[in-house]
């Protein structure tokens, strides 16, 4: 028989894991005693995360396991999260998209070059926190396999278990023949490596984001992508503004997010970024939001309005027409 001393000594960094045992180990005394055996394995064992315990046991996640959950970090994103959420999301998209679909109270958003999945699970759970009757569908969208399978993680073992009938499983849509992730801009910055399947340069696949969007024509309300436009291919700004302008519903947004060059100026830090970037990759670099603005009119996508943002970042806003 296990004690709770033995208990105590495994679990008392983690008094959530100590409740949920000690319910266990009670009702093993009562019915099975091999119950309290595997409680005390699941305590003893220190390659299982106690975090997503509550989450496991739910049937959209149940396919998880500690094993196969791995959560990228991207301490830029922990930084940003915050901000735009609280200047440019809450006070200023969704007012807007939410007054103009009152008829049938439903916000439909695509995240693209989600990386790690921050932003996913940090801006679902706090748009049901501010709308909670509202019926919202999050798609994230990253071509990069290690950032979709953390995405996907992080949304399985969040705290609110609503997140997994609202977040969909993350896609991999490629933006232009070798796509754009955010995770560029993570931990994995040494290098500039990516996910060499979707990512390399040669031919690619150039029709991947027509073929995949082409059932979410005129869709969703809400286009994003966050520190992408930078940190990837031309071509992916270009296929950004292609796939915005075809899957957005008249009057949705496109909410971009990250440095440029506006007039042909620059604060010095950004220039010195701009010249790390392609010093790691010539293909990658601060983009003149004049041209970044002339794509997005050339796919139906107007400038609405530029919010500036903290560490010399611009939010950018678009409307289809």
């Amino acid at each position: 028989m296990i004690s709770w001393a033995m208990i105590r000594r495994r679990c008392h960094t983690n008094y959530s894991l100590l409740l949920q045992l000690s319910l266990v180990v009670g009702t093993s005394l009562i019915n099975n005693s091999n119950f309290a055996v595997k409680a005390f394995t699941f305590a003893n064992n220190p390659s299982i995360r106690p975090t997503p315990i509550k989450r496991i046991s739910t049937s959209s996640s149940s396919s998880l396991t500690p094993s196969n959950m791995s959560i990228l970090e991207s301490p830029s994103a922990e930084r940003n999260k915050g901000p735009i959420y609280d200047t440019v999301l809450s006070p200023v998209i969704l007012p807007r998209l939410v007054k103009s679909n009152n008829n049938d109270n439903s916000l439909k958003v695509l995240e693209l070059a989600a990386g790690c999945g921050v932003h996913t699970t940090h801006f679902a759970s706090s748009i049901l926190s501010s709308y909670p009757t509202i019926r919202l569908e999050w798609t994230p969208s990253d071509p990069d396999d290690e950032a979709q399978s953390s995405i996907d993680a992080r949304v399985a073992v969040h705290e609110d278990p609503i997140l997994t009938n609202v977040v969909r499983k993350a896609n991999g849509w490629t933006l232009g023949h070798r796509g754009g992730t955010a995770c560029n801009d993570g931990v994995r910055d040494s290098g500039g490596t990516s996910n060499k399947n979707t990512m390399e340069d040669g031919e690619g696949d150039a029709t991947t984001s027509s073929i995949d969007y082409s059932d979410y024509h005129d869709y969703f309300d809400l286009v994003t992508c966050i520190n992408m436009i930078h940190i990837a291919p031309w071509e992916a700004t270009l296929g950004l503004m292609e796939c915005a302008g075809q899957v957005l519903k008249k009057g949705g947004i496109l909410m971009c997010y990250g440095p440029y060059i506006v007039d042909g100026k620059a604060v010095e830090s950004n220039l010195k970024f701009d010249a790390s970037l392609k010093s790691r990759d010539s293909s990658w670099g601060l983009r003149h939001l004049e041209k970044v603005v002339e794509v997005a009119k050339e796919n139906g996508l107007t400038l609405d309005q530029t919010i500036e943002m903290p560490a010399n970042n611009l939010s950018v806003l678009f409307c289809k027409e």
